[in-house]
């Protein structure tokens, strides 16, 4: 989702190369890593806010756009707000569909390893049984 925005890579590399830390390699990695955090997570608030919000933003402008055009002929200009609201509210359903697969994949990485445990005891078990 990050990688999608216009900017982040370069503003990544500017934060990155500006912490100056010393130490091992390792050990400058972790510091810049645990400063890095505050900064993305304060960048993410900043330009995303609520998905959630944001989507049902841009659907209320799209909707309000498509309501518009029933009741009268859009000009040009009115065509092309219409078209960017509409582009809007896809770019916010897509981040939004990003952000829950990456929350699932979480998830799945964090709860994955307890659901295989009881699979394996389960089959042991039937194995015995059998």
């Amino acid at each position: 989702m990050w990688l999608n925005e216009e900017g982040f890579k370069n503003a990544l590399k500017t934060w990155w190369e500006g912490f100056d830390f010393s130490g091992s390699a390792s050990f400058i990695m972790v510091d810049k890593l645990k400063a890095l955090k505050p900064i993305l997570r304060n960048w993410n608030r900043d330009v995303f806010g609520k998905i959630e919000v944001q989507k049902a933003l841009a659907l209320n402008l799209a909707d309000f756009w498509d309501k518009e055009e029933s009741s009268c002929s859009f000009s040009l200009e009115e065509l092309d707000v219409r078209r960017e609201a509409r582009e809007n509210y896809k770019k916010w359903a897509l981040f939004e569909e990003m952000s829950w697969k990456q929350k699932s994949r979480e998830v799945w990485l964090k709860e994955g390893d307890r659901d295989m445990e009881i699979f394996h005891m389960m089959a042991n078990a039937h194995r015995r049984r059998n």
